[in-house]
């Protein structure tokens, strides 16, 4: 044993204890566990082993030796160990079984399984699975984090039997987050037809969701969740799902509202968020009237984009049909897009006309305004501080600000370019941004130069230090170049790519030019819109040298 190991065990154990609280609990359990009586009491002290994060372990499925011991010293040496401790505990899902295998977890009530992909989370989460047999009367707060992309009907039926069978199996569930990836839409209704007891729950308090269409949130809210006072819910869409062509052209009214037999849930609810993909013009006729049922709601945000009225949507609109109709209303977050507005070309509101409406009821936004050439307009409306994880689509005119929670994020523009200072802007904005994708047909006018001509300038090269995924499909060659060359951009996590194909032969000089070469060098998923008509050249695979999946 060193000397500066006998330093330390001669230190008072609370000292040690003040010491060890300081570093994350994985890294204590991993380094001190079983090295001496005395660590291995302290690593196993309950401030430890009651929270415990394995996302530090390697979950790439790597063979190698290194990974090999450090999988078998956590589940076969410090689980079993600990696992009677262990009241909260965050795994990778493709460890799932190597958890239950390793002890009992008597106390373990809240469970975070990250990265699932849609047929493992079905393994989980099945009527008879071992998980569920273990865990259903014990766990009252459960997290799923499913990574896949539900993008056709069989994986949206499969979906919705994982969430069935959470409801159903789990008895004290009394928070449920269901994480998904919320950019892909579901096909149909999740909730239509089925019976009040699909998705019901008398312990629930706390729910989180995806799904589908605006109906399926008011089915939740009719009283089949009797305890919820939190919803969290991201929808595809808000649109009447039974007031189709047929039911407009011969006038016969339909009330979604009337779903809602049973108000108990909606003067229960605490906190509502609600988040929609899709624009809708029915907000004053769907959401509106739901809001004024929430009489006793605390804290609410919206995120939407509303479209085809006459004005925009400002803060005298929103005091005067929501916030002064919730006296307990003390929260209120939002991000509103009001689009396709045609109004009066002599009374366009300024920039600051709207925000001084908000600004006058006492809540702290910025917005911009988009006058298009055929005097259309756009208002996107946003509270400050920002803090969710996306924000609306912006254009050339979003003014910039500190945006650190987002994450996810579409550029567009139909009018003017998107110059390299733009993106210079975007990078300052949104530093810790994953995903981005660019929606722009224009070129742009200044075109960055490929070479630098003096070292000082390196400065002006702009750095997205988190982006693993980009998406140019929609954009013109120009923005293929601003991103891939390292001239322009340096982007050292890339990892998966959506783009033309032509584009990035041109931009790559048939997967030669060096300039482009460092951007690429991370790619490990390449995703073509054509399936026709690509003939990948040897260079091509030299190029990319992680590829190891492509969509074709």
């Amino acid at each position: 044993m060193n000397k500066s190991m006998v330093g330390i065990l001669d230190l008072p154990n609370e000292i040690l204890l003040m010491i060890l609280k300081k570093l994350d609990n994985f890294d204590v359990l991993y380094s001190l566990v079983g090295v001496n009586k005395k660590l291995d009491n302290l690593a196993c002290n309950i401030n430890f082993t009651r929270t415990v994060d394995l996302m530090k372990v390697p979950s790439n499925r790597k063979d190698d030796w290194t990974t090999c011991v450090l999988l078998d010293r956590v589940f076969m040496r410090i689980l079993p160990q600990i696992h009677d401790d262990v009241e909260c505990l965050t795994v990778d899902g493709c460890f799932w079984q190597r958890v239950l295998l390793a002890g009992n977890y008597l106390n373990l009530h809240k469970i975070t399984l990250v990265n699932l992909d849609l047929n493992l989370a079905y393994q989980i989460f099945h009527k008879k699975s071992l998980f569920i047999h273990v865990f259903k009367y014990q766990i009252s707060d459960l997290v799923i984090m499913i990574s896949d992309k539900i993008s056709n009907q069989s994986e949206q039926d499969l979906l919705f039997n994982i969430y069935s069978n959470i409801f159903i199996s789990f008895t004290n569930l009394n928070y449920l987050d269901l994480d998904l990836d919320n950019s892909y839409p579901f096909r149909r209704l999740l909730l239509d037809s089925l019976s009040s007891t699909t998705c019901s729950s008398s312990s629930i308090a706390h729910l989180r969701i995806k799904m589908h269409n605006f109906d399926d949130c008011l089915r939740l809210l009719d009283g089949r969740l009797s305890q919820l006072h939190t919803l969290i819910i991201y929808l595809d869409c808000i649109y009447d799902a039974f007031n189709g062509i047929l039911h407009r052209t011969l006038q016969i009214p339909y009330d979604s509202l009337k779903i809602i037999n049973n108000s108990d849930t909606l003067l229960k609810l605490k906190c509502f968020s609600l988040y929609v993909y899709f624009a809708t013009d029915q907000f004053v006729s769907k959401v509106v009237p739901l809001l004024h049922q929430m009489l006793h709601l605390e804290k609410l945000t919206l995120s939407l984009r509303i479209r085809d009225r006459n004005t925009f949507i400002d803060g005298n609109y929103l005091h005067k049909y929501i916030v002064s109709q919730m006296s307990h209303l003390h929260t209120f977050i939002f991000d509103i897009v009001t689009e396709n507005v045609m109004g009066n070309q002599l009374l366009r509101p300024s920039v600051d006309d709207i925000r001084r409406t908000f600004i006058e009821k006492g809540h702290c936004v910025d917005c911009y305004i988009d006058y298009h050439y055929n005097s259309i307009g756009r208002c996107h409306v946003y509270s400050l501080p920002f803090n969710m994880e996306r924000i609306h689509k912006i254009t050339h005119k979003f003014p910039g600000g500190m945006f650190m929670n987002v994450r996810v994020l579409c550029v567009f523009d139909y009018d003017r370019p998107f110059e390299h200072d733009y993106f210079v802007k975007i990078s300052h904005s949104f530093p810790l941004l994953c995903h981005l994708r660019i929606i722009n047909k224009i070129p742009q006018n200044d075109k960055w130069p490929r070479q630098l001509m003096k070292p000082e300038e390196a400065f002006l090269i702009i750095e997205y230090m988190h982006l693993v995924q980009l998406s140019c499909i929609g954009a013109h060659v120009d923005y293929v170049e601003q991103f891939l060359c390292n001239l322009n951009t340096r982007l050292p996590c890339l990892s998966e790519l959506h783009v033309n194909y032509e584009h990035l032969v041109t931009v790559t000089e048939n997967f030669t030019r060096n300039a482009t070469r460092m951007n690429c060098s991370k790619l490990e998923h390449i995703t073509f819109p054509r399936k026709t008509g690509i003939v990948r050249s040897k260079n091509f695979y030299l190029y990319f040298p992680l590829l190891y999946h492509e969509e074709m």
